[in-house]
């Protein structure tokens, strides 16, 4: 998977698990708290973009990915 792929993946998750949000690359390094994700939709995004991606996150990574951008560098170790 390339980064073009991993924030694209990113970028529908949050679209599609958090209402009214538009997702874009200057929004990318933006903490997740600060697009309007509240903790169970955070909890939903990563799951869904793990699933996606087809990479496990653990409950304890998951704690450290609190940017689309830390969630993209994630899927692509």
């Amino acid at each position: 998977m390339n980064r073009e792929e991993a924030v694209k993946i990113v970028m529908s998750m949050l679209e599609k698990n958090v209402e009214d949000l538009e997702m874009s690359e200057d929004k990318m390094g933006k903490t997740l708290v600060d697009l309007g994700v509240d903790s169970l939709d955070v909890m939903l995004v990563i799951m869904d973009v793990g699933e996606a991606a087809g990479v496990a996150i653990s409950d304890d990574e998951a704690e450290g990915l609190d940017t689309p951008e830390k969630i993209v560098e994630f899927i692509l170790k």
